[in-house]
């Protein structure tokens, strides 16, 4: 599937690659941390995944708001305003740095508390608690860097995005090598937060340095000199969008909150399987991205229906790709999850959670193409709506129902997951293959 965009230049594969990489290796950094920690204990590794699953939040809503930055780029390059496209790139940037100072303040100032609330059990509340305080404190470099990432990928430049995470990821493992060996003043689990936040930082800095040595007419004073208008604009897609994965994310919390009630182990086999799924669906992902990239740039030309058989193509690549690495997966489970403990109680449980995400994976697949494909032609009202009814009324609510009154546990907190994303991505494919976004428009004239 090479299908290119208007100039010839991005097609459907070179960007796919390079997305995927940079997605595997931005999960990898939580990865790499929950690993090193399995090897003190359980419990170090336990407190860190819980306090990742609410970074997760921080770093959904960061993608989400340059998602919705990307949906007005592309279009203006798919209309060849690319003046317009520079001014908006650097207005971004100083949203997402404005944005991002609040989480990195919260996770500084109520680290404890919130991971209280979240019902952590008490012995696992100050690792947590400290992993989340330091590394939190970066939430505002992701914001800004996925913002950068973005960009790129809009100017068929993903490589570099990809080039950026890879270090990143480079100082992170060896950082954190060091600390298991006692080699760095550091020690546990701070010492491991503190190597991801130094990480965040220089990634940070390098994906800048890509940005402003790309040539394409950005201007230092569109930092402060902000068009409201165009920033409302991104905010409201931004939000739109985003809502629907903070919410997911944050239902994600919400069900882990269920299971504290239930023996560690169940804790640690929802953290170790979710740690690996995570790559399960990270390919097909990638593709839904590259895909929503090619789209709105065809829908800025005035090509919607190229852009709708576009998506509806790139549907068969994503469903694919899922099921075979979720297929994957569960045949290999057993060794991935060995690689985090030899608890044949974890395994067995991860084992079954396993071949239900196989299921999952099917459903996403509608999400990551055909929604996607809406966030590109700025249609993201209505698909926000219905996502977020049935995050809350079955990903949480019936699995709180499937896990208790029903007496399944965490399995039936995996059932409700696999029926959410079913839900919701049969409900995204309707909305895009009825054609309600065709009239769609994002861009507004100067």
């Amino acid at each position: 599937m090479a299908n290119r965009s208007e100039k010839g230049r991005i097609t459907l594969l070179s960007l796919s690659i390079p997305i995927v990489i940079e997605q595997v290796l931005r999960s990898l950094m939580g990865t790499i941390n929950t690993f090193m920690l399995s090897r003190v204990s359980d419990d170090a590794s336990a407190a860190a995944g819980v306090a990742n699953q609410a970074l997760n939040v921080v770093i959904m809503a960061a993608t989400m708001l340059a998602s919705g930055t990307a949906v007005v780029i592309n279009q203006c390059l798919g209309a060849g305003e690319t003046k317009r496209a520079a001014r908006l790139t650097m207005n971004s940037l100083t949203v997402s740095a404005a944005v991002g100072a609040v989480p990195s303040l919260a996770a500084l100032l109520f680290s404890t508390p919130f991971m209280e609330l979240v019902g952590l059990e008490a012995k696992l509340v100050p690792d947590a608690a400290a992993y989340l305080r330091i590394a939190g404190s970066a939430c505002l470099f992701q914001f800004v860097s996925s913002m950068i990432a973005a960009h790129l990928r809009c100017r068929g430049k993903a490589q570099l995005a990809m080039i950026s995470v890879v270090c990143n990821n480079a100082v992170n493992l060896a950082g954190s090598l060091l600390v298991v060996e006692g080699l760095l003043p550091l020690a546990g689990v701070p010492g491991i937060a503190a190597v991801r936040l130094f990480s965040e930082a220089l990634g940070l800095l390098l994906i800048a340095v890509f940005l402003f040595c790309g040539g394409w007419g950005l201007q230092a004073r569109d930092l402060v000199r902000i068009r409201m208008r165009d920033v409302r604009q991104i905010v409201k897609l931004g939000f739109q969008s985003g809502l629907e994965g903070i919410s997911y994310t944050t239902a994600q919390l919400v069900t882990t909150s269920f299971l504290t009630s239930l023996p560690a182990t169940v804790l640690s086999a929802k953290v170790y399987t979710q740690t690996v799924n995570n790559y399960a669906y990270l390919a097909g992902q990638a593709v839904g991205q590259a895909a929503q990239i090619l789209s709105g740039q065809l829908i800025g030309a005035g090509k919607q229906e190229e852009a709708y058989r576009f998506v509806r193509r790139s549907w068969r690549l994503v469903c694919g790709c899922n099921l075979l690495f979720s297929a994957l997966f569960f045949l290999f489970s057993g060794p991935l999850i060995g690689l985090f403990t030899d608890s044949q109680e974890i395994q067995a449980i991860a084992r079954t959670l396993f071949l239900i995400d196989i299921f999952t994976c099917v459903g996403r697949s509608f999400n990551h193409s055909f929604n996607y494909g809406l966030r590109s032609a700025g249609y993201v009202f209505w698909p926000m709506i219905f996502a977020n009814c049935s995050v809350w009324l079955i990903n949480a609510g019936l699995g709180y129902v499937f896990a208790f009154p029903l007496g399944l546990g965490i399995v039936g907190v995996w059932l409700a997951q696999m029926t959410d994303e079913w839900v919701r991505g049969l409900g995204t494919a309707w909305l895009w293959l009825r054609k309600k976004w065709i009239h769609t428009a994002v861009l507004q004239n100067d």
